[in-house]
Formats: structure tokens, C-alpha cells, sequence
């Protein structure tokens, strides 16, 4: 074990992961390996117990958890948003468990959409909910920024945005709760449940988020809540 080589290697991917708003790529062997390492280092003691020895080890040990724990934190947050906009995403960059955890998600999702229109639907013919779930294919549409890359020429600047625009999504605001936060560490970009971009955010920057992406940033220790007096 090289712990110097071992670091650089994990830092490069909590690097990647955090200056990038997609999923960067993490294969199975490449995560397994991480974790025995940090299992490994936990437990890994000094026969010689010198100051300097000792002092370097725990830090060794606490960057390695550190940069592991927040690097999956991080890919996290990001298959949460994905899932919540129905984003696809390439099974390839993602391990299994990170896998089964979007597909849950996106099924949980599709699953309440449906819910929702059966409770709209309205007919004197009884609907089992069993079948309907059965019959529900989870089908992930790509987002609408993947389509415009297609086109770039559709993009439409943030300046020409028309007045119409900007009374439709405040209409379309009002609907959601909405939570001031402030950040305690740096934050890769998100989308709200309310379909709009946020972020990226550094430390000490105030925004006022849907409340449940904010839920899920103050529960990863990545915000705190700005209680208004």
C-alpha cells in the first residue's frame, strides 16, 4: 500500500467529480479498491509510535475518509437531481449499488405520477393499482439541455428571456415551499424540483432553494437553514 499514490488517485476522482456537473465515471474495481483502502487504514496501526509518524498517519487516515465519504456524497446529490427531473444517465459511469439506488428512485417517481392520475380519473370502472404498476414501464427521457446540445442555436440567452417567460415561472414558483440556506461548504450545481437550475455554490453563499432539494443539502451538512426573524 502506497498511501502518497493511493490519495493523489482518490483525490483526482473527488476532483473530477466535484468541478463537474454530470456524473463522472466510477467503475465497480475502482470503488472497491477505495473502500478496502480506507477499511485498511482505519485499522492500520504503527509499531513504532513516533510524533511525526503518528501525526502524519491520522491525518493520512482522516483525509482518505473525508475525501471518500464526501465524494459519494456528492454522487449522491447528483442521482438525486437526476432522478428527480427524470434525467438519463449512463448505467457505465455508475456502480451497482448507485444503479439500483436511480432506478428505485426513478420508479418511486414514475410510480407517484401515476398515482396522480388515477386519483383524477374518473370512470365508473375500478382500477387495481397492482396491474397498472405492472404495466408501468420506467422509461428516463434525456433532459432538455441534452436535446439543445443537438442545437445549439436554440439556446436562448439569459438577457433575451422575455417578460412572459419570467411571469410564467413565477407562477410557476409560487407553487413550491421555498427555504433560505446558507452554504458551509462548496456545492456542484442542481436542479430544483421546480425545474430550474441552481448553483454552483461556494461557502457563505446565501439561496433560497425549493425546500426539499434545501432539506437534502442541510442533511448532507452541505447548508444550513437561515432562520428569518
Amino acid at each position: 500500500m502506497n498511501l502518497k499514490a493511493d490519495y493523489k488517485r482518490l483525490y483526482q476522482h473527488w476532483l473530477k467529480e466535484f468541478e463537474q456537473t454530470a456524473l463522472a465515471r466510477l467503475t465497480q474495481e475502482d470503488f472497491n479498491y477505495f473502500s478496502k483502502i480506507v477499511k485498511h487504514i482505519k485499522k492500520f496501526e504503527l509499531e513504532n509510535k513516533q510524533k511525526v509518524k503518528l501525526q502524519l498517519l491520522n491525518s493520512y487516515k482522516e483525509n482518505f475518509n473525508f475525501l471518500f465519504t464526501d465524494f459519494l456524497k456528492i454522487r449522491e446529490l447528483k442521482l438525486l437531481n437526476a432522478a428527480l427531473i427524470l434525467q438519463e444517465i449512463d448505467f457505465n459511469d455508475v456502480i451497482e449499488a448507485e444503479k439500483l439506488f436511480y432506478q428505485n428512485l426513478i420508479s418511486s417517481i414514475k410510480g407517484f405520477k401515476k398515482l396522480k392520475k388515477i386519483a383524477l380519473y374518473d370512470d365508473n370502472e375500478s382500477l387495481e393499482l397492482e396491474e397498472i404498476f405492472e404495466k408501468e414501464n420506467v422509461i428516463v427521457e434525456p433532459t432538455l439541455v441534452e436535446k439543445v446540445k443537438d442545437d445549439e442555436k436554440n439556446i436562448v440567452p439569459i438577457d433575451d428571456i422575455s417578460e412572459k417567460s419570467k411571469t410564467i415561472q413565477t407562477n410557476q414558483s409560487a407553487q413550491y415551499k421555498y427555504t433560505l440556506i446558507r452554504f458551509i461548504s462548496p456545492s456542484p450545481p442542481l436542479v430544483g424540483i421546480d425545474g430550474f437550475n441552481y448553483g454552483p455554490f461556494q461557502e457563505d453563499d446565501i439561496a433560497n432553494l425549493p425546500y426539499k432539494n434545501a432539506k437534502i443539502l442541510i442533511y448532507e451538512k452541505f447548508a444550513e437553514k437561515i432562520d428569518l426573524i
